[in-house]
């Protein structure tokens, strides 16, 4: 097992939905600290995760919350939590993911729970170990969080997602993963399988084996992709884009990123498809300043 960082577009698993029941009441406080962005740099130890001064309650098992507009703040979560109920909120928490069972830490992905906003949370796997996401589903905002030791921190299966000014590091790879027959871990930073109308900004990517951003159809066309704005780093090529058969990619806009010099085939910051168009502008090395280019594959 590394810890670092396969080159490949098939996607990791969508996340599973816990199994226990027992929606735990959660008083919501203000907000620690708001998010925003930080012009000339990118997110770090500094601004992600749990506010250093916020008081954890433990909470031990999975969390469903079936509450609409329910507030989940200040717990450390040593399980799952599970959102199957609209604009629910989910901040200044930790979520410690078992990892007994292929899970996500925070999953929307399912009909119901369509609004979820996660801000200032941290959420890793209890040991290493193939199978256990960050956050998985559609519909949701991801803001001001940092997720690291799983194998895929961000994993996008629909539309109307926001990922901003998140950390995203150190990604578990395997060389012998048992959810690739046995082939080493796809680990990406961000997966997107299906889905339009989504925007990744200003996060910093460090440590994905696989690719820091991979797109792929694999259960549906992906339409509206704007990447900006972003520290990009890891993968075979950072930002990866497969059509699987779908047909190109529509409105992919990647611009104004920063590229870690990192990648395993070398400078290959963003191969696409002959027949996918990319909007690209703005994107320069990191160590040099000067222009990325893209690759074709």
């Amino acid at each position: 097992m590394k810890q670092r960082p396969a080159d490949s577009s098939e996607p990791n698993r969508p996340g599973d939905r816990p199994g226990s029941s027992g929606e735990e009441t959660v008083e919501g406080d203000p907000l620690a600290s708001t998010p925003a962005d930080f012009p000339g740099q990118n997110p770090g130890p500094d601004h992600t995760g749990v506010p250093p001064k916020k008081k954890l309650r433990v909470h031990r098992g999975d969390l469903v919350i079936r509450t609409a507009g329910k507030v989940v703040d200040g717990l450390e979560v040593h399980g799952r939590v599970q959102v199957e109920a609209p604009n629910v909120t989910i901040r200044n928490t930790r979520v410690i993911v078992p990892t007994r069972t292929e899970s996500a830490g925070i999953s929307n992905n399912n009909a119901d729970g369509a609004g979820m906003l996660v801000s200032q949370v941290e959420v890793l796997a209890a040991d290493a170990a193939p199978g256990v996401n960050g956050v998985v589903g559609h519909d949701f905002t991801l803001e001001g969080s940092e997720i690291h030791h799983v194998t895929d921190q961000v994993h996008i299966t629909g539309s109307n997602v926001t990922v901003r000014n998140n950390w995203f590091h150190h990604n578990y790879h395997f060389e012998s993963d048992p959810y690739q027959g046995g082939g080493a871990s796809h680990d990406d930073s961000i997966q997107i399988i299906g889905g339009g109308n989504i925007t990744i900004a200003n996060n910093r990517f460090t440590g994905a084996y696989n690719a820091g951003v991979q797109i792929t159809q694999s259960i549906s066309e992906v339409n509206g992709v704007t990447i900006r704005d972003n520290l990009l780093g890891g993968g075979g090529c950072t930002v990866n884009i497969a059509e699987k058969g779908r047909g190109p990619v529509d409105r992919i806009v990647i611009r104004d990123n920063r590229f870690l010099d990192d990648q395993r085939i070398d400078r290959c910051a963003i191969i696409h498809p002959s027949s996918t168009h990319i909007a690209h502008s703005g994107n320069v090395w990191d160590d040099t300043g000067r222009p990325v280019a893209l690759s074709r594959g």
